[in-house]
Formats: C-alpha cells, structure tokens, sequence
C-alpha cells in the first residue's frame, strides 16, 4: 500500500514539475519574441533625447505626434501596397494550393507522387538561385516594376508549402461526405467547391495566415524587382523610410509598429481557426 501511495505521489509530482516546466519555457519564449516589439512600442512615444538617455524607462510624457507624423511620412501609402500585394498573393496561391492538394490527395493517376514531390522540391530552392532567371522572365513580359512583380514569385515559392500543408489535412478528411454528394447528384467541382472547401477552413486559415506573413514581410523579391516608390511594399518602404529620418528614429519605431498591426490585428482575428488547423492537419501524413 506504501508503495503504492508513493508511486502515486511521485508520477503527480513529475507531472506538476514537467507541467511547471512547459510553463517557464512558454513564458522565456514568450517574453524574449515580445520584449524587442514592447521596448519599440514604448519608445515610439518618446522623443529622440528620451530615447537616447532613458531608453529603458516607460516615457515621461507620450508623444502621439510621432504617429502622425510617421503616417504624415508615407506609411500609409506602403501599408497599402503590402495589403494589395499580400492578398492577391495569399488567394493565389491558396486557390492554387487547394486544386493541387484535392488532386493529389483525392485521384489516382500514372506520375502522381513524381508531381508531388516536383512540387514540393520547391521546398529546396532558395529564393536567391532565381533571382535572376525570375528578372529576365518578367523584363520580357514586360512585369518588371509592376505589382505583378511581388504577386507571382511570391505565390510561386509558396504553392509548395501551402500545397503539402492542405494535402496533409485532406487526407485525414473521410471521403464518406463527398460519396454522398456524387450520390446526391453533384458534380466533381460541386463536390470540391461546396464539400472539400468547406471541411479544410481550419488548414486554409492556418496556411493563409502563414503565408500571409510570409508575403507581407517580403523584402528580396521587392528589392530587386521594384523600382518606383509608389508601388514599394512596407519592408522596402520603411527603409527607405528610415533613410529619410536618420535622425528622428521615434518617428521611425512609430512606423514600425504601425506596420505591425496590420498583421497582429489578423492573427488575433484567425487564431483559433490557426491552431485548429495546425494541430488538425500538422500531424497527418
């Protein structure tokens, strides 16, 4: 009975260590990915003097001016062009995604797993090896400095990732509810559009999302493929930004945090769907 007891008592105390544990890790993972964006929030409300003599102090006296005047700047106008440009990416490439992953997850056919892994050795290449073979394609199209210039290399280099995801989540989907609606009379689109669509909204939010902050935080592509500043997204914006600022960098950090929100407002809205989606779908094969 001793014994017994004791085992009992231990195998608690374990898990409330390992419980304990998980918790600290959460915490320093939690407080070393926010701290850089707090200690810039915090500083966007200060002047310059403050923040080169208190940089570590809450402000004395929040300036919101600097707000103002980092929209007043430009940054709305970058902010604009990231949102253009990130969701007709992220649609693309979902939609893309989507009828690749139905296909390989869904049909038989001759060449089926030689086409998914064709596709997903885009995992493997680096978006560097293609700068210049990607120039050449959209100077003779005539897409060079154009927003088609950041939309189609970006949905390129994301199809296979989104691809694989989706797939993964699709085959753990019963194929029960679409034998019912061939049943039922519908078609193959009908079956995709208002029976597989429906059932992946968890995946596609998760993957939309991830993509989402892959497209927005997007620099190499805009760099060199986008000259005109009109039509710069938010990563090349704020360096030039930056440039014209040298020596207001408060005016700065609020542009930064400006640029932020766009994508914290979106997780908060899509995080449940986010984490459904991943823990649904990330483990199957």
């Amino acid at each position: 009975m001793k014994t017994a007891k004791s085992h009992l008592f231990s195998s608690d105390l374990n898990e409330k260590l390992n419980r304990a544990l998980i918790y600290f890790l959460f915490f320093v993972l939690s407080f070393v990915a926010l701290y850089p964006l707090l200690w810039v929030a915090t500083n966007s409300f200060k002047t310059d003097l403050q923040l080169f003599e208190n940089s570590w102090e809450l402000p004395q006296e929040w300036h919101w001016e600097n707000y103002a005047q980092a929209w007043k700047y430009g940054i709305a106008k970058y902010i604009l062009n990231s949102v253009l440009v990130t969701i007709s990416a992220v649609l693309l490439n979902a939609l893309i995604s989507l009828m690749a992953a139905y296909g390989l997850s869904r049909f038989q056919f001759r060449g089926q797993f030689v086409l998914l892994y064709f596709i997903l050795g885009g995992l493997m290449l680096a978006p560097e090896v293609s700068l210049i073979p990607l120039f050449r394609i959209l100077t003779t199209f005539n897409l060079y400095d154009t927003y088609f210039a950041m939309i189609l290399p970006n949905v390129a280099f994301g199809i296979p990732f989104t691809t694989f995801l989706i797939r993964s989540y699709m085959l753990g989907i019963p194929k029960d509810f679409e034998e019912a609606a061939v049943i039922d009379g519908a078609g193959p689109f009908a079956v995709f559009w208002r029976v597989v669509v429906p059932l992946c909204r968890p995946i596609l939010a998760s993957a939309m999302l991830l993509d989402a902050m892959r497209v927005w935080n997007e620099f190499m592509f805009a760099l060199t493929f986008v000259v005109d500043d009109d039509i710069k997204t938010v990563p090349l914006g704020l360096m030039s930004f930056a440039s014209a600022l040298r020596e207001q960098w408060t005016v700065v950090m609020a542009g930064l945090i400006i640029s932020a929100v766009p994508m914290i407002v979106l997780y908060l809205l899509t995080q449940r769907q986010f984490i459904r989606g991943l823990t649904a779908g990330g483990v199957k094969g």
